[in-house]
């Protein structure tokens, strides 16, 4: 069904952009894959772009399917930011170029040094040759790209310009601070380690010598003897703190908190407001790892 599902999506989305023909480049519009992108082009430009995000607030990633407006608007974009790596980017960003010819379009995840694992898929998360894609998820990753995302929007917004210019040594300082913040933090810690339902913090684990330790395998619910093997190594480990996303099912790392006597903490890596759902991320980090 899921399949199917997509190919009626595509074929929306080709009739859409076939439609449209090459108009894009007199729109104001920009479309992006997350919420926590639009946070990083609304603080540049002021607001001054309509920005239409493909995955939906609050969606489940396991369930997600763009609808035909977000698809329209799409086909009227003259900028495609894309993460790169989510499933249903996988399947049509190759397209892009040849449906709208006059797009412009940055994907994200050929900017940064990507961690690969085990290949596997999650719903909207399939990470084709094991490809994680949360790297927006670290402030040292965010500071790499956003150059380019500045770089990018004065190609297509000339006319912002100037407010692009002026915002951006305010947002990159704020994001400077966070990731200064987690580097001082990184070398006090007594204990490195924390829990996760699903991987969401792999880059941040990585740029600042934490390690993350996931419950879900492979895109997967945790089997009865995953759990067990999980919580004796939390107990043995003295894990502190367990993390699980707005969008799951908390019952699993509720059972591995209240059997380990680890914290559990509700984390949003989908927020739009990209700095305050760091800076809370940190905090916890912060309180839990002493």
């Amino acid at each position: 069904m899921r399949i199917i599902n997509l190919f009626v999506l595509l074929l929306s989305f080709g009739l859409l952009m076939g439609s449209c023909g090459p108009k894009s480049r007199g729109s104001s519009l920009i479309s992006v894959s997350i919420l926590p992108q639009k946070y990083f082009i609304d603080e540049l430009t002021g607001g001054a772009v309509e920005v239409n995000v493909m995955l939906s607030p609050g969606a489940s990633h396991a369930t997600y399917s763009p609808t035909p407006l977000q698809f329209q608007k799409l086909s009227d974009s003259k900028l495609y930011i894309s993460i790169g790596h989510l499933g249903y980017e996988q399947a049509w960003n190759n397209r892009l170029k040849e449906l709208n010819p006059e797009m412009d379009v940055l994907v994200l995840s050929d900017k940064v040094d990507l961690i690969h694992g085990e290949s596997f898929h999650h719903g909207d998360h399939a990470h084709e040759g094991g490809v994680d894609s949360h790297f927006w998820m670290s402030p040292a990753v965010i500071m790499d790209l956003l150059p380019v995302i500045k770089a990018t929007l004065i190609r297509n917004f000339p006319e912002l310009s100037n407010t692009i210019e002026s915002n951006y040594p305010v947002l990159f300082s704020r994001v400077e601070a966070l990731h200064n913040r987690m580097e001082t933090m990184s070398r006090t810690l007594t204990n490195r380690r924390f829990l996760i339902f699903h991987p969401a913090l792999t880059y941040l684990a990585r740029d600042y010598g934490l390690e993350q330790i996931p419950i879900e395998q492979e895109g997967k619910e945790p089997s009865p003897a995953l759990l067990a093997k999980t919580i004796a190594f939390a107990k043995e480990k003295e894990i502190p703190v367990i993390f699980i996303q707005k969008e799951y099912d908390v019952r699993n790392a509720k059972l591995v908190s209240e059997e380990t006597q680890t914290r559990l903490v509700q984390i949003d890596p989908m927020a739009y407001n990209w700095m305050e759902s760091m800076d809370q991320i940190i905090s916890n980090l912060q309180e839990n790892l002493q």
